[in-house]
């Protein structure tokens, strides 16, 4: 400064402090003289400064713009340098072309992809000076001039060293010329200088060198070199000076010169260093290369003597490039090797695997050349990797994949024992080996047929940037790729190989099974391997251990065979097959025999599904008698495979039946085995006698004792329905014709003992249970009924014979009797009018008489009992006693349980099967409908054993009619005529009712026959010879009718008779006006309907009609008047009556007008609101929004409320029919207004409003149960009715709707004073109005509906004049039964709390008919999954593109029908986001609908089987509720689910037969017939029939298509906890795995651990690195790098996120948005604060543990309120875990930062973190 010299300052930043008055130029001028303050520490002196001295200051464009302040800035002479500014003119024109180059380089084809890169991403280091840097290193390194295009040539070749080796591959895909392409491949991999850092300076020590010292900046994606490698590298390069430096070794730089001083021979030195992003990082590696450059530039040297310095700078792969500058030009080269070390996998480049598929790797080579013979092509692909090391890396992942359906714990490690044991070679000379690499081969080839793609593999692995992330370099993505893909194929074949322990033969030491095992493996023709895992069969609950090779595929093999041929050429047949014949030329007699026997044993293994080794001791045992008496039937001494076949075709069912026996009760195997000798000798149709006398000692153990209370026996009664349908299985007429003669006499025993043990649980069922503590004594007397039940059906037990029947009726009128008695001393009877007594009275001497009886009899004057003449009290006076009414009802009560006993009995004995019961029964039956009294009266009276309440009134009963028409027509017709003609006979029915009869037994049959009710189109019979449709206004009655006549007239005759009808009728004025409308409507408005224009309405006739409408006193308001002359002219925009309209258009039409015509005179508050919408809606399109989706969902625009539906799935009712009505009725005059409403817009809003409508009719319908003529005639009753409306004199309903609380006022109060109160007698106005229709004139002409309605059957010629057929009772349409009719049925008579389980059914149904798909799905589900569970490509395309076979078409067409139905439902009870849940799914839709998953499209699947779980849990318990029982001990999971354990039924076959079975039809004298459904029977039949027995379903093992970054760590962290016991670990975990694709690998192979620990548990002291090399066996392939840190799966994963983030990559994307609220500045600074009171490690930890576990599953934010503090819901996540929060969380993290922040917390804490440790 004093001297005058000029100064550069670089890379001196920390000196700028001390300049600080130099660099602003802060003089002070002392004589003249400048000076300036220096700051030296503590101390400033002040300096001379000399006029020539200039300070130079160089720093980066970045560094002064973020680092330097602006005053400075300022102050300074400020001029921005490049290289290109010192290029002369022709290297600039290099230059350019160069970037040109570069850009084509990078570029890749438009259609190819989207995606784009940038330089710094294809040749690491670039910069946007490095085109100018490179030709200026060019040319200064030419000693003369040289050609231009030399030059670029040369420039390219510096750029192509640097480029990565996935960029070259990428060429393919570039905008270069196809020749220049190939060229840059091969000189890139030329001399394989790329491959590693050893070849590289092999290749670099054999040019040519003019220096003695040689710079090179090496960079790598690869982990850093270590002192093991430098001895590797040594013998590599054959140099021993190889010196290893590590920049992170040196404090100072005096410490690193010193270390790289002088050497007198050929050195190569090393430094390495690992690049950061902070610029302190930055300015050491500069500071580094610049001093090392200049010490080593002191060496004394020789010509001899070479020193190759290698700066080797590890990068981290980030999308966009690092800030990294390289090409620094000069002396320096630059280098990129993506793997300083040689690939232990590959043997090659990557460049020769480009062309080639995955498949081609496993191809071998041709027979009969050695490997160093063959042609190029394959000795490059022999020599590309070790396919059999491949396979033995992908072993252990390839197990962990595989879940038998038994424990498999001890399986899984075995398997990969057995493995690694076969891969050797040593056990069978390398054949498994090679035939492993043939089956993967084509396996391999098969998948890339079915995805072409995957030719270009390599490819798409270069340009897949999260792929080469997790790889580090681009040989070790490959790797990945192909253990990724070869893994799950590897799976599938050793599901199959290792199925049920098949793979144990093979290490067997027998060598006949070995060559059979290998023979089978080995040939294709015999064992095709599916890409599909196949399931272990399991015996006793363990996984079944197979003692024939491939008994599996055996099976299989040989029933397929059978299906196709006779029995005669069967066994023929098999001899011609590869497997018959490889056994009758390699295998003897001796080992034939023996493989039979261990076939055998599988076979029934396999067929049986045992659970003890005794159980299929016995089978076997059974099994084999079979297969000998085969034998002997054959007269053929040998024995053979097919044998054990043919036997078990015969013996089926008989040996089904016996596993099912000995499966359901144990304790009959001891007493069976013990008798297996002498059964074995019994002759061929009694070898089976194992199974009744298996029967036989089931029903022994079903004996009851001990039903002293309601447990004992419900536990009884549990036992006999668990065992009912094996039981009833064996003894069906059917099974019996199987057996032989004593067979038979045996199993005639069980029968007759099994049915005598069912009808006494449907004793103890009906008569026992629910006893009070005082009903002590019924109880006895009940169990001593059930003693003498058991003894009369002892040595009868068939109800359906007379004898039978007649014993338990007995026994049942014996109970009912002795309760009576117990009950009343004299029993129940009036002793004057000898029938049971109503309103009781109760004398002195303990006669009951009715109170009528007793009063009469004193009246009569008479003081005494009528019956035992005792005398009375003289103050005696009658009255009802409650005592005795509540034993009446006690009484009523009993007899009821005994009725409900017996219809069981009927119904489940006497009518079953397919054989009617004795004349006798049927007898006795037919008088159980009538009882005479002591004066010879018969009466008519319920179906009941009991002589007691008579019907007053005849009735004519169904019940026996519909239990008979169970059987064959032909077996009952004689006890049909005989009913019919008793009831003739009886004179019950007077000649006028016996139409009504004729119909009862119609309605019968057409049940029986399984017709549906008469249907008659009625397109014809809604329209009268006009063509008008029926007039339904006619609900209005005669005085509408009369002005609609006058109507008709005026067009003849004068309009005055229009004013003269209106002025006769009486209705009132408001009433006349609607008349009218409606009246030109039906009159005028219609004749528009014609296609002939002759019919319409003439000018003059309109123009008269005009006149009246304005002179009309009876249209005195200007819109009613509108109104009505729109009417005339068809002025009704959407509404214009036009020829072409359908019926239901017009009916539409019909109920608008009425509507209008309606509010146009109404005036009543509730009206106001509709009123409004259809004439101003202007005043309620900001508050009254409608969705327009008709079949979709939306949010309401005010309250963000979820609005529309789902197939318009929203609740039915009158109010949304008015609504839609006037809406469509307001786009006649406010079309723009109505449009602007609908939100969102809709292009045709008529159509949608129509469509609209259309759907409420459809809801309506249904929810009435009504038909299509009934519902809209029910619709208009409700408009009549607003007619009707009392005047309100104070209303709080706000007639535009303002608010949403209004809103649900005005719907309450429609539904609560109009809709309700027109709903309870909704039948009969119904009636009444369809008289009134069927009554009008023109109605009655029509032909058809005089057939239905009225009583002209001329037509009926055939039939016998005056036919009691010739009726409407038996002419008229029935409707045809819908479920939700019940449900109406049911609200009407308020039944919903007495029958509580059949309406929870009812109620839904139309779901619950859809469980019965789960099973279906769930197979689908778990296909895909195993399809796609390992699949590394992004799954495209459409479901229609992946259906390949017949099999997926089905079962995804189940998945789409279940899912659109249950839409709406899913999405409420699983929070899935609306842009995967808005519309139905079809064969259109994306596949990834269909792949289970937690988060994307693949919700909808997840959620979809979940739901149905939900749905059949409901149902179980709800029947655990109604039948008091608990099925919690009963549980299936979704991994062994099977059809019969979901609650399964069909609608049409089960559902709707078993309704209508129960709908008994009666016929009371001088009344029509009555229909009525038995609705508690028909609760018991669906409980019985459809519900009871199923188990609770688990979620456990729901399947699910899951990524690494999806796993599901908190099952795994549960399961590992159970299997081995896990502590705290506490200790500081240290962070030696550097780069983010060692974190991932790290990751893998803890997850891979995990899997393993969850499945087979471990020794809890054992090392993780120890289970891992002696367990897994995986210490090959392992880096030992990796081992040597802790693997904590915790900590991975959140280095994992962290260096994820580091990348420029989102760590959370899927997650929840409402967990990713950004942080406000007031938060950061708090956590700027929070960070600076203590070690974030532990809490970060904890955060992220958080967010993995519990934020990322599904409906987190339901269970984890995104409003919730941070700090409180992290704190008791840790306390759950029983950690200790850190105290300065407590005390210092604020309150304000809310879950909802969680995400942005953590990425800013840990982003703050890192810049902390870079500063």
């Amino acid at each position: 400064m004093e001297t005058g010299q000029t100064v550069v300052l670089l890379n001196l930043q920390n000196l700028y402090e001390s300049l600080y008055d130099a660099l602003n130029q802060y003089y002070v001028t002392l004589g003249g003289q400048k000076y300036i303050d220096l700051g030296l520490g503590t101390h400033r002196v002040k300096c001379r400064v000399h006029e020539n001295f200039k300070l130079i200051v160089i720093e980066e464009k970045e560094v002064v713009y973020e680092q330097f302040p602006i005053p400075l800035i300022n102050r300074l002479e400020k001029h921005y340098l490049d290289i290109k500014t010192v290029l002369t003119e022709e290297q600039k024109v290099v230059a350019r072309e160069l970037e040109k180059w570069v850009n084509k380089f990078v570029s890749l084809s438009s259609y190819s992809s989207e995606k784009k890169y940038d330089p710094s991403d294809v040749f690491i280091g670039y910069h946007s000076d490095t085109c100018s840097s490179v030709v200026m290193q060019v040319t200064e390194c030419e000693s003369t001039e040289t050609d231009a295009q030399v030059t670029l040539n040369k420039a390219k070749d510096i750029l192509l060293n640097c480029a990565t080796p996935d960029s070259v591959v990428r060429l393919d895909k570039s905008k270069l010329p196809n020749a220049e392409r190939e060229h840059l491949m091969q000189e890139y991999v030329k001399e394989a200088r790329h491959s590693s850092l050893g070849d590289y300076i092999v290749y670099h020590i054999q040019q040519p060198q003019q220096s003695h010292f040689l710079f090179t900046e090496v960079t790598t994606f690869s982990r850093l070199l270590t002192a093991t490698d430098t001895q590797q590298l040594q013998n590599q390069i054959q140099l021993d000076a190889v010196q290893l430096l590590s920049l992170q070794q040196f404090d100072t730089e005096y410490s690193f010169l010193k270390k790289i001083s002088s050497t007198h021979t050929d050195k190569v030195l090393i430094i390495q260093a690992e690049y950061d992003e902070g610029s302190h990082r930055r300015n050491i590696l500069s500071s580094a290369k610049y001093s090392c450059f200049n010490e080593v530039n002191k060496y004394e040297t020789t010509d001899a003597i070479k020193t190759f310095v290698y700066f080797v700078i590890k990068l981290p792969r980030m999308e966009g490039g690092t800030s990294y500058v390289g090409f620094q030009g000069g002396p320096w080269r630059s280098v990129h090797i993506d793997d300083i070390r040689r690939s232990k996998e590959f043997l090659s480049d990557a460049l020769s695997l480009k062309n080639q598929r995955i498949s081609d790797l496993f191809e071998d080579p041709p027979e009969g050349k050695s490997p160093f013979f063959f042609p190029v092509e394959y000795f490059v692909l022999e020599d590309v990797f070790d396919t059999t090391n491949l396979v033995r890396s992908c072993v252990q992942s390839a197990v962990s994949m595989l879940r038998d359906e038994a424990n498999s714990g001890e399986f899984s490690t075995k398997r990969v024992e057995n493995l690694l044991t076969l891969l050797d070679g040593n056990h069978t000379q390398g054949l498994f080996a090679k035939i492993v690499r043939k089956r993967l081969h084509s396996l391999l080839k098969d998948n890339e047929v079915n995805m072409p793609i995957l030719k270009s593999w390599v490819l798409n692995e270069a340009s897949n940037d999260s792929a080469l992330q997790e790889g580090g370099t681009f040989l070790h993505t490959l790797w990945r790729k192909i253990q990724a893909v070869v893994t799950p194929l590897l799976a599938y074949l050793v599901s199959v190989i290792d199925r049920d322990c098949n793979m144990d033969l093979l290490l067997d030491d027998e060598e006949d099974i070995r060559n059979l095992w290998l023979e089978i493996f080995g040939n294709k023709e015999m064992l095709s391997v599916p890409v599909l895992m196949v399931q272990s069969h399991v015996t006793g609950g363990h996984t079944m251990f197979c003692r024939l090779p491939f008994s599996w595929w055996i099976k299989e093999f040989l029933d397929g065979l059978m299906m196709q041929h006779s029995f005669g050429d069967f066994y023929d047949l098999f001899l011609e097959t590869p497997l018959g014949t490889y056994m009758a030329k390699n295998v003897n007699e001796k080992m034939k025999r023996e493989f039979c026997k261990r076939y055998l044993q599988d076979f029934v293994s396999m067929t049986m599904k045992v659970a003890s080794d005794e159980k299929l001791e016995l089978l076997c045992q059974a099994m084999a008698s079979c297969v000998d008496e085969i034998q002997r039937q054959k007269r053929d001494d040998e024995l053979s495979l097919p044998l054990i076949h043919i036997a078990y075709h015969f013996c089926q069912s008989r040996l089904q039946n016996l596993s099912r026996m000995i499966s359901l009760h144990t304790e009959i195997v001891s007493p069976l085995q013990r008798n297996h000798v002498f059964l074995h000798s019994w002759c061929s149709e009694n070898l089976f006698i194992k199974l009744p006398l298996g029967s036989k000692a089931c029903v022994e153990s079903l004996e009851p004792s001990n039903l002293e209370n309601d447990i004992r026996c419900q536990h009884w009664l549990r036992k006999v329905k668990k065992v009912q349908a094996s039981l009833e299985l064996i003894c069906s007429q059917n099974n019996l014709q199987q057996y032989g003669e004593h067979c038979r006499k045996v199993l005639h025993d069980f029968s007759h003992g099994w049915k005598r043990i069912y009808i006494l649980s449907l004793f103890v069922e009906h008569l026992m249970l629910g006893f009070q503590n005082e009903d002590n004594q019924l109880r006895t007397l009940v169990l001593n009924h059930i003693k003498t039940l058991s003894r009369a059906v002892e040595t009868n037990s068939d109800v359906k014979s007379t004898q039978a029947f007649e014993a338990v009726v007995e026994v049942l009128k014996s109970c009912k009797q002795g309760a009576t008695n117990q009950i009343f001393r004299f029993g129940l009877e009036c002793g004057v009018c000898m029938r049971e007594p109503q309103e009781t009275v109760g004398l002195p001497c303990n006669h009951i008489y009715c109170l009528t009886c007793i009063k009469n009899s004193l009246d009569a004057g008479r003081t005494s009992c009528p019956k035992c003449r005792q005398q009375l009290p003289d103050d005696f006076q009658p009255h009802v006693s409650e005592d005795i009414r509540a034993s009446i009802k006690k009484n009523a009560g009993f007899r009821q349980r005994c009725n409900s006993f017996f219809i069981d009995l009927l119904s489940t004995m006497c009518f079953k099967d397919n054989t009617p019961p004795d004349g006798g029964v049927i007898a006795h039956l037919f008088s159980y409908l009538m009882t005479e009294t002591e004066h010879k009266q018969v009466h008519t009276k319920v179906l009941s054993p009991f002589e007691e309440s008579p019907d007053k009134n005849p009735v004519v009963r169904s019940v026996i009619l519909k239990l008979l028409l169970k059987f064959s027509f032909d077996e009952v017709q004689k006890y049909l005529q005989q009913h019919f003609s008793s009831v003739e006979e009886s004179r019950f029915v007077d000649d006028g009712d016996r139409a009504e009869l004729y119909a009862l037994y119609i309605n019968c049959l057409e049940v029986k026959l399984e017709r549906k009710p008469l249907e008659i189109a009625f397109n014809s019979c809604q329209k009268n010879e006009d063509g008008g449709l029926m007039d339904q206004y006619l609900v209005y009655g005669e005085e509408y009718k009369s002005v609609r006549e006058a109507v008709a007239k005026a067009f003849i005759e004068t309009f005055l008779i229009i004013h003269r009808a209106l002025q006769k009728c009486m209705a009132t004025r408001r009433n006349r006006t609607v008349f009218l409308l409606l009246a030109l409507f039906r009159e005028v408005t219609t004749l528009y309907r014609s296609e002939n224009r002759g019919l319409h309405p003439t000018p003059e006739q309109c123009n008269g009609f005009d006149d009246l409408i304005n002179g009309s006193r009876y249209l005195p308001q200007r819109e009613v008047r509108n109104f009505a002359s729109a009417l005339i002219y068809n002025r009704l925009g959407a509404l214009t009556i036009q020829p072409g309209n359908t019926i239901e258009e017009n009916t539409v039409i019909e109920l608008i007008i009425h509507l209008a015509a309606v509010l146009l005179t109404g005036s009543h508050p509730l009206l106001m609101p509709l009123k409004n919408i259809g004439l101003s809606p202007e005043n309620m399109q900001v508050n009254s929004v409608i969705c327009g989706r008709p079949i979709e969902r939306g949010r309401c625009l005010e309250c963000g409320e979820e609005v529309g539906g789902e197939h318009y799935a929203v609740v039915p009712g009158f109010t949304k029919v008015q609504l839609h009505d006037m809406m469509l009725l307001s786009t006649v005059f406010f079309f723009q207004v109505v449009q602007q409403i609908i939100q969102p817009p809709v292009e045709d809003v008529s159509l949608f409003l129509r469509l609209h409508i259309t759907k409420d009719l459809e809801h309506l319908s249904q929810a009435l149960g009504k038909g299509a003529d009934d519902n809209v005639t029910s619709v208009h009753l409700v408009l009549k009715s607003l007619q009707e409306l009392p005047h309100a004199s104070n209303s709080t309903i706000d007639p535009y709707l303002t608010t949403k609380e209004s809103r649900n006022t005005w719907e309450t109060t429609v539904a609560t004073d109009i809709m309700t109160p027109k709903l309870m007698d909704l039948d009969q106005l119904l009636q009444e109005a369809k008289g009134t229709i069927r009554n009008d004139s023109r109605v009655s002409s029509n032909f058809i509906i005089r057939t239905i309605h009225g009583e002209d059957f001329n037509f009926l010629t055939p039939l016998q004049h005056c036919s009691e057929v010739d009726s409407s009772a038996v002419w008229s349409c029935r409707e045809r039964l819908l479920l939700l009719s019940l449900t109406h049925i049911m609200e009407t008579n308020n039944q919903k709390e007495e029958l509580p389980l059949l309406w929870r059914f009812l109620q839904k149904e139309r779901e619950f008919r859809l469980i019965k798909f789960l099973p279906e799905i769930l197979n689908l589900q778990k296909r895909l999954v195993r399809k796609y569970q390992n699949a590394t490509e992004d799954i495209v395309g459409s479901i229609r593109e992946f259906i390949d076979h017949p099999w997926y078409q089905k079962h995804i067409e189940t998945f789409l029908k279940t899912w659109n139905q249950l839409r709406v439902s899913v999405t409420n009870e699983i929070k899935i986001p609306e842009e995967f849940c808005s519309r139905d799914l079809d064969l259109d839709s994306d596949l990834r609908y269909l792949l289970p998953r937690r988060q994307g499209p693949g919700l909808c699947a997840t959620g979809l089987v979940s739901y149905l779980v939900t749905l059949h849990n409901e149902l179980v318990n709800a029947v655990d509720r109604h039948t008091r029982e608990d099925s919690s001990d009963y549980t299936v999971s979704l991994m062994e689910l099977m059809e019969q354990h979901v609650i399964s039924y069909d609608v049409e076959k089960d559902l709707l037969p078993l309704v209508l079975s129960n709908c008994q039809y009666s016929l009371e004298r001088g009344h029509e017939t009555i229909s009525e459904y038995d609705l508690p029977r028909i609760q018991q039949q669906i409980l019985t029939r459809f519900l009871q027995g199923k188990p609770l379903i688990t979620r456990a093992g729901i399947p699910t298509l899951v990524n690494m970054q999806e796993r599901d760590y908190e099952t795994i962290f549960k399961t590992v906890h159970g299997k081995v016991p896990q502590v705290q670990y506490c200790n500081t975990v240290s962070r030696q795995l550097d780069s983010y694709s060692e974190v991932c690998e790290a990751l893998k192979i803890v997850e891979l651990l995990l899997g393993y620990l969850s499945m087979t548990g471990g020794d809890p002291k054992m090392k993780l690195v120890t289970y891992l090399q002696e367990i897994l066996k995986m210490d090959q392939n392992i880096n030992q790098h990796i081992l040597k840190n802790k693997l904590f799966i915790s900590f991975l994963s959140s280095l994992r996120s962290e260096k994820m983030l580091q990348l420029k990559r989102e760590p959370f994307s899927g997650y929840p948005a409402e967990y990713q609220v950004p942080l406000t500045e007031e938060n950061k600074t708090e956590l700027k604060g929070f960070m600076s009171r203590g070690n974030m490690d532990q809490w970060l930890l904890e955060m992220h543990e958080f967010l993995l576990l519990r934020l990322g599953r599904l409906r987190a934010t339901e269970d984890y309120n995104p409003s919730w503090s941070l700090k409180e819901a992290v704190s008791a996540y840790m306390d759950r875990k029983e950690v200790e929060v850190p105290t300065y969380v407590e005390e210092n993290l604020s309150e304000k930062v809310k879950l909802s922040q969680i995400i942005e917390t953590w990425k800013y804490t840990i982003t703050a973190k890192q810049e902390l440790m870079n500063e």
